[in-house]
């Protein structure tokens, strides 16, 4: 699967074309991005996709991101990607971003920054365009590089899986704010950096050169020019070494992965803003699936894992074992908290143990269409037509307008509160609704029920009533979202 070697344009061209077809997981005519920056890995992978228009047909559209760094030299890039799309006849994309202002915003590296802006970029034209996957030319020696990358920073065995063919764009948005996911494919890993150079002069083609990849202060590269030259000499076949640890890690990671979805799945419910661990489950756990827990719900709330430590895993441990302090500060505006029968992780403003006191005892009437603030939350209403678009934010309900009737609440629940969940025949106490969704005790009080006069048509976050659900006889929606808003924020 990871071989290296010289090639001629055409042995190049049929093993990229056999790569995707085995393990890129993109489908015969779909449409793509290709990230272009105007450099021999992408460039090489940009006319490969392009002569492969009749063995595997796809709609490319290219796209360039100038990341404002290099003055003049990142303007030449742009304009020599938009030529090299306008020659193929392909459409493109060419925009720039001030990596520098997010670097400060978000007080992470220049290279962090520069690789979390790349990939909104990248989503956002996927999202303008349509498209379901995103192709980079990341190389076989891109892979050997992060690696080895991971191994200096101990990022433990999730990080020594290197890239993988086909994975997700990654998200710095949390799980509350996403969409839709986005596929990301890398067809050149079994490809050297030397061959995609060997290519591009083979086919006739110049690219660019950028020279902040010979900087020295940048870390991936001091690996690529100094550390893994020092450690070829060593052992000259490094790259077959770490590509072979790479594999290795990567079927015990997944072993682990499929062990913390299965204690998710079994001990988790999340909110848009908090993440619930059954705290039993937590504790018996093994050390290595509890520290992919909190790598998941971190994620979930924020996006990103990028500066949770393995630190702070043990600080969680030692919380989740009874020792102090009961709460402690993560990354990103995260506090872990430790409960009477759970473990809380929630985003700064959002303490589930405040939301109580603020959810509406007595009805609060909605604004329908309009806005409504209530304290925690400000809800959005408007009138739709129907259609079959489908709702995955679970703070996001379209319902029947004909059946709910403009007049909706928001309130508390109720002692002997019932309604008739999605897809069942009878009615069901909210109780016990709660108790079988394993919503946990102490946020009970904290979610949110909206009615239509005296009946339940929305748990919002779980699940609507049957009786108000969209069928092939509605007409008009009720659309209506709940968007949390910080207590520092309430008014």
């Amino acid at each position: 699967m990871r071989s290296a070697g010289k090639s001629s344009g055409n042995e190049l061209e049929k093993r990229v074309l056999a790569y995707l077809r085995q393990y890129c997981g993109i489908d015969v005519g779909s449409d793509v991005i290709v990230a272009v920056s105007g450099g021999a890995d992408s460039l090489c992978l940009l006319h490969v996709l392009h002569r492969l228009s009749e063995h595997f047909p796809l709609n490319l559209h290219v796209a360039h991101m100038d990341h404002m760094l290099r003055g003049r030299a990142s303007g030449e890039d742009a304009e020599f990607v938009a030529q090299q799309a306008r020659a193929l006849r392909l459409p493109c994309t060419v925009e720039s971003r001030d990596i520098l202002e997010y670097k400060l915003e978000h007080r992470c590296s220049l290279e962090e920054a520069a690789r979390e802006v790349r990939y909104e970029f990248l989503r956002a034209v996927a999202e303008s365009c349509g498209a379901e996957t995103v192709i980079t030319g990341h190389t076989r020696d891109d892979d050997v590089e992060t690696v080895m990358l991971h191994i200096l920073r101990g990022s433990g065995i999730h990080g020594l899986r290197g890239l993988e063919p086909a994975t997700e764009v990654p998200f710095t948005l949390p799980v509350s704010a996403r969409r839709r996911t986005l596929r990301l494919a890398r067809p050149l890993l079994t490809v050297s950096r030397e061959e995609t150079v060997t290519y591009c002069s083979l086919r006739g083609l110049t690219y660019r050169r950028d020279v902040s990849n010979e900087y020295p202060h940048f870390l991936r590269n001091r690996i690529r020019l100094e550390v893994l030259p020092a450690l070829r000499q060593i052992n000259p076949r490094l790259d077959d070494t770490l590509l072979r640890l790479a594999s290795a890690a990567a079927e015990d990671d997944g072993f682990i992965v499929e062990a913390a979805q299965i204690t998710w799945d079994n001990a988790v419910t999340s909110t848009q803003t908090a993440v619930f661990i059954d705290l039993p489950a937590f504790q018996f756990s093994a050390p290595a699936v509890q520290a992919r827990l909190l790598r998941q719900a971190v994620v979930h709330l924020t996006g990103s894992a990028r500066d949770l430590s393995h630190a702070h895993v043990t600080l969680v441990r030692e919380l989740a074992a009874g020792t102090e302090p009961r709460q402690m500060d993560l990354p990103l505006n995260v506090i872990v908290r430790r409960a009477r029968d759970c473990m809380v992780a929630f985003i700064r403003g959002h303490d589930p143990a405040c939301d109580v006191s603020r959810t509406p005892l007595l009805p609060v009437s909605l604004d329908v269409p309009g806005e409504t603030r209530i304290p925690g939350w400000r809800v959005v209403t408007t009138y739709e037509k129907a259609g079959s678009d489908f709702i995955t934010d679970p703070y996001v309900a379209r319902l029947d307008a004909a059946k709910t009737g403009p007049h909706l609440t928001v309130r508390r629940r109720r002692p002997g509160d019932r309604f008739r969940p999605l897809g069942m025949v009878g009615q069901k106490k909210l109780q016990d609704f709660m108790v079988d969704a394993k919503i946990p005790v102490h946020i009970r009080d904290c979610v949110p029920v909206v009615c239509s006069g005296d009946d339940i048509v929305w748990v919002v976050g779980w699940r609507i009533d049957d009786r108000v659900k969209l069928a092939a006889c509605t007409q008009n929606v009720v659309r209506i979202e709940f968007l949390p808003v910080p207590e520092d924020n309430v008014s």
